[in-house]
């Protein structure tokens, strides 16, 4: 048994201001890692900037994170850092938390280049500070950062564990997302509950934070359905979010993962709908245990009905058959991608869940 979280996290209303001492403790000179929009929209820019002029600490901004960050997009980053970078801050959805776990890899080892990215090797990384302002990716408290890798049409784990020190989640922050952007990351933190808990690596710490979390999930389709804005919803999501996170800290994701991965890359296809359009055929393969308890935790009374839900909030996929081969034949043939699932996987098991999942044309 082993498990490993050494994220502090806090989440409560006007949480950058409050934890403006826990921020400013990090160093003198910090380095933001934003997109361009939504953290100026939501507001969560400006209050990190408030806190560090106050607190005297010098910043620089890179506000240049697209989504889906790609190897090139980080060292866009790196290049433009100040010298004198003593931590990084994070703001946004999952990619710019991503790209700030990666960016203050290649700030602590100057002297390396892009390869150190994936590289299996110890090596270290700045202090990041994460603040989300979606409510799906978990990236606030995992030590993950995934990358797009032009050069295999694909996304990709790094296999360095970069693990925030602190974790801020204002949920008010949530106020100016898109509904489609609320649906498609709720959906990603069911991914992460489900392929958390029917995972080879599950514990009963891991299925804990599941457990919670998506018993949670249950008002999740009314809120989103009904489009309920408050605090309340809102920080209903961002802890099923956090907690989700913890969960594929100590598991990973699984196949539902990989699957997607190939569809966000060649069909612009949202992360979290990707994600999510592949989960109840992947329950649907797993023991009945597993996939009656998941059922019964969120509420829904058969694996269709949750596939029916899935679908009303994202939307169905269509798929070029062209491309479904690609993505079996590369899934089915790298173990790596087949590791964290708990039943065995092949070809014919893989097709069913495509098409099952998507229509294929």
């Amino acid at each position: 048994m082993y498990y490993k979280l050494p994220t502090e996290l806090h989440c409560e209303k006007n949480c950058i201001i409050n934890h403006a001492d826990d921020i400013c403790a990090h160093g003198k000179s910090a380095y933001i890692i934003t997109g361009k929009h939504s953290s100026k929209e939501n507001g969560s820019l400006n209050d990190v900037i408030s806190v560090l002029e106050s607190g005297h600490i010098s910043y620089k901004i890179f506000d240049g994170v697209c989504e889906n960050p790609s190897i090139e997009n980080v060292m866009e980053a790196v290049k433009t850092a100040s010298e004198s970078t003593d931590f990084v801050i994070g703001i946004g959805g999952g990619s710019p938390l991503d790209a700030s776990k990666a960016v203050s890899l290649m700030l602590a080892n100057p002297d390396k280049n892009e390869d150190l990215l994936y590289q299996k090797c110890d090596a270290g990384y700045l202090p990041v500070v994460t603040i989300p302002t979606t409510c799906g990716t978990g990236s606030e408290i995992t030590p993950y950062s995934i990358l797009t890798i032009h050069s295999l049409c694909t996304k990709s784990s790094l296999p360095h564990k970069i693990y925030p020190s602190l974790a801020l989640i204002d949920p008010m922050y949530l106020d100016s997302a898109p509904d489609t952007v609320l649906k498609n990351t709720a959906i990603d933190a069911l991914g992460h509950l489900i392929e958390s808990y029917i995972n080879k690596n599950a514990s009963g710490i891991s299925k804990m934070f599941c457990n919670h979390a998506l018993s949670m999930w249950k008002a999740v389709p009314y809120i989103l359905k009904n489009n309920i804005r408050s605090y309340e919803s809102y920080e209903l999501l961002m802890m099923i979010s956090a907690y989700a996170g913890m969960a594929i800290s100590h598991t990973g994701t699984s196949l539902p993962h990989k699957l997607s991965y190939p569809l966000t890359y060649e069909r612009n296809v949202p992360h979290g709908k990707a994600v999510g359009t592949f989960l109840c055929a992947y329950m649907r393969h797993a023991d009945i245990y597993s996939c009656n308890h998941i059922l019964s935790l969120c509420g829904f009374a058969t694996v269709q009905i949750l596939a029916d839900t899935i679908h009303e909030l994202c939307g169905h996929i269509e798929v070029p058959l062209s491309l479904a081969k690609k993505s079996v034949k590369d899934i089915s043939s790298d173990p790596k991608k087949l590791g964290n699932c708990p039943y065995p996987v092949n070809e014919e098991i893989l097709w069913d869940i495509y098409n099952e999942s998507v229509k294929i044309i």
